[in-house]
């Protein structure tokens, strides 16, 4: 065979290939999109009342959640919102189980539900590692004081109230770890508190450590976190919540966050 013939045969190849290659790459996916939607709040099993989260980059504050009947199972992180409320807007009708390992709570055994196509609503009743009892913020003494007691969730697991602070910041969003511009080692944390017991923490505005929360005149909102562990329990040292309370700039006037549980 001469060179030009072998070129011919090699350019004939080339052609080839290319119409079958061009042929997949545009070949359609038959695979339909997310066909359902999900919504829902962690509850307290005992109180019924939402249980409250730290969210972080970190992947802290997320619901664990993996779908069934796949070869390959894989973890999906549905966000839960500070108030406890969680939403996705993006999935497939279908069978699914959810992990609370990114939770202050235990885990569930009821853990298994199924989602129908459209809409889906679905509470997730918990127990926390512990809750937060009673709690009162006010602007007293020209600083702000919270007192509450804290209750541990399954005493025969978590048995130690390792951590107790005051968090602040200047937004809306408040954790204890993220999200909190209140010095902690000025009477607004405490370690190693009794169950029960009545714990009073305060904020000073005239302290350097707190000069980010207090540098301008302008609303504030406080909250108030306990760390339960102990037992093999709670090794990623999550905290519980109270609910978030907004202060007006003069301090005149203190009321609860109350989220809409359809805003996000």
């Amino acid at each position: 065979m001469t060179m030009k013939k072998i070129l011919y045969a090699f350019a004939g190849t080339v052609v080839l290939l290319s119409v079958i290659s061009s042929c997949t790459m545009f070949k359609y996916d038959t695979l339909d999109g997310p066909n359902a939607q999900i919504n829902g709040a962690l509850l307290d099993v005992k109180t019924g009342e939402k249980i409250g989260i730290e969210a972080s980059s970190s992947g802290a504050g997320a619901l664990i959640v993996i779908e069934k009947g796949w070869d390959a199972e894989a973890d999906q992180s549905w966000l839960v919102r500070f108030d406890g409320m969680y939403t996705n807007n993006l999935i497939f009708a279908g069978d699914y189980v959810f992990s609370t390992k990114n939770l202050p709570c235990y885990e569930s055994e009821n853990n298994a539900f199924t989602v129908k196509e459209g809409k889906n609503r679905m509470n997730i009743s918990l127990v926390p590692f512990c809750r937060i009892l009673d709690p009162v913020i006010k602007y007293e003494g020209g600083k702000i004081v919270a007192t509450f007691s804290v209750e541990l969730g399954d005493p025969t697991k978590a048995n130690q109230i390792a951590n107790v602070a005051l968090c602040g910041n200047t937004q809306l969003f408040v954790g204890c770890n993220y999200q909190n511009l209140a010095g902690r080692d000025n009477g607004a944390k405490m370690k190693n508190v009794n169950p029960g017991e009545t714990i009073t923490l305060e904020i000073d505005p005239e302290l350097p450590a707190n000069a980010d929360l207090f540098r301008y005149k302008r609303e504030r909102y406080f909250r108030i976190a306990a760390m339960a562990n102990g037992n093999g329990y709670n090794g990623n040292n999550y905290y519980n919540f109270s609910p978030i309370y907004k202060f007006s700039a003069d301090y005149s006037t203190i009321e609860e966050v109350t989220w809409d549980e359809n805003e996000w």
